[in-house]
């Protein structure tokens, strides 16, 4: 029973010193992740609201594809 109170403290301090390392600007991009992948909504988003919403995926250029010979 010792170690289960242990275990939950600790777990408690990291919980308090993760949510106070995470700054003000962390949160509100995380509050925007579902407009991230999406530049029209996100421009939306920015014009009705002002937030600005960072891109985090940009797609891969897509590859030509070789020409396929029929013989």
């Amino acid at each position: 029973m010792e170690t289960l109170s242990i275990v939950l403290v600790l777990a408690l301090v990291c919980t308090i010193a993760w949510l106070t390392s995470a700054s003000g600007d962390d949160a509100q991009q995380a509050a925007l992740l579902p407009f991230a992948d999406d530049p029209e909504a996100a421009r939306r988003m920015t014009a009705e609201t002002g937030l600005v919403c960072n891109r985090v995926v940009r797609p891969e250029d897509q590859p030509e594809q070789a020409p396929v010979w029929l013989a």
